[in-house]
């Protein structure tokens, strides 16, 4: 690394001091090793046992990927696809001296959406403490939008939720028939949420007050989603619960990203899902605002199953949740079986430099 990237270990200012405190060479042994028998097997982490979306880097993988590199006595991270959870992961996995993937210690968990499934496994982990910087997940629109609702006549104010609900200008704004007229962003180069998957048809969900709405023959407007499984039928309740006419289509995060800044760089009307920390909000800074719900309350906020569709297309969810999402301390969680190891000791560390590398 010193001679592709022309600098020295050794290097000091005129002060004395080293240039480069954190270059170190790695180790050329494992530090610490992890005995668990889930992974000693000779099929765990095969293509027969993962979804067709998830990938596994193993320790010591070739370049070209052909193999996939050492699983027994590893110590294996969750890595997703967002860029604060890749940070943070990247930096445990650099001090750990191994490569990361799913089953001992995911860094980066949003536990207001994934409740329900750590209980699953609560007899067999533990919260081992804060990542260091907070999340938070919302509905946003465009700044310009939101300063062209006020002048029109009568006014709408597309960052505050009620609106949504009672202004039929601002429904036909975002109608969902000219969304998915637009075919740079629908239908998704690749099925996001199967039909009959949390009551999806065509990639997309609908509330019942939609359902209503377009038996009168009126146009719902459109929130367009990731994944199915980022804040699983959080937003999707929420909606419904307020009864208001909608539909959301889930479009993946690429997706996502790309119609919001077209939208924003052409002032079109847009309404979409996001969160915060993420890189789109640094490089997209002032020109997204994001949409009030109502206030958020923990006792409602517990109330979220994670669960959307389960009654079907267009039909009344089941799922009570109804005030905005909250913003969360994230936090990091491992298996119990690395707890008293010695590798288990990193857990903690990388929390004061993930959040000052999420804030820089």
């Amino acid at each position: 690394m010193e001679a592709e990237r022309g600098v020295s270990s050794q290097d000091r200012d005129s002060n004395g001091r080293l240039v480069h405190p954190f270059l170190q060479p790695a180790l050329k042994y494992p530090r610490h090793r992890v005995d668990d028998p889930r992974t000693s097997s000779g099929k765990v982490f095969t293509d027969n046992c993962m979804t067709s979306d998830a990938f596994f880097y193993g320790a010591n993988q070739d370049a070209d990927g052909k193999n996939r590199g050492e699983v027994q006595g590893t110590l294996v991270l969750d890595l997703c696809a967002w860029d604060t959870h890749a940070l943070a992961t990247m930096v445990l996995a650099i001090m750990a001296e191994e490569v990361c993937t799913p089953t001992h210690l995911n860094v980066e968990v949003w536990t207001s959406s994934t409740l329900s499934d750590l209980r699953v496994y609560f007899n067999e982990s533990y919260q081992v403490g804060g990542v260091g910087y907070f999340g938070l997940s919302g509905v946003y629109t465009t700044h310009q939008f939101v300063q062209d609702g006020m002048k029109a006549t009568p006014p709408y104010f597309p960052d505050f939720w009620k609106h949504y609900k009672t202004s039929e200008a601002l429904i036909d704004a975002l109608n969902v028939v000219s969304f998915k007229s637009k075919s740079k962003y629908y239908p998704p180069v690749e099925t996001t949420c199967a039909d009959g998957i949390m009551g999806c048809k065509d990639n997309c969900e609908r509330t019942e007050a939609c359902t209503q709405y377009e038996s009168n023959g009126k146009t719902c407007l459109v929130l367009a989603l990731m994944v199915p499984d980022y804040d699983e039928g959080y937003f999707q309740a929420v909606f419904d619960n307020l009864d208001v006419s909608a539909y959301f289509c889930f479009i993946g995060y690429d997706g996502v990203n790309q119609f919001a800044a077209d939208a924003a760089k052409s002032s079109d009307p847009v309404f979409f899902y996001h969160y915060e920390p993420d890189l789109f909000h640094v490089t997209n800074k002032g020109k997204f605002d994001r949409v009030a719900l109502p206030r958020t309350d923990p006792e409602r906020v517990k109330l979220a199953t994670g669960h959307y569709g389960e009654n079907g297309f267009g039909a009344k969810t089941s799922n009570p949740v109804d005030v905005d999402y909250p913003s969360l301390a994230l936090s990091k969680f491992a298996a119990s079986v690395v707890k008293d190891l010695p590798i288990g000791s990193l857990g903690p560390i990388p929390s004061h430099i993930s959040a000052q590398l999420a804030i820089g």
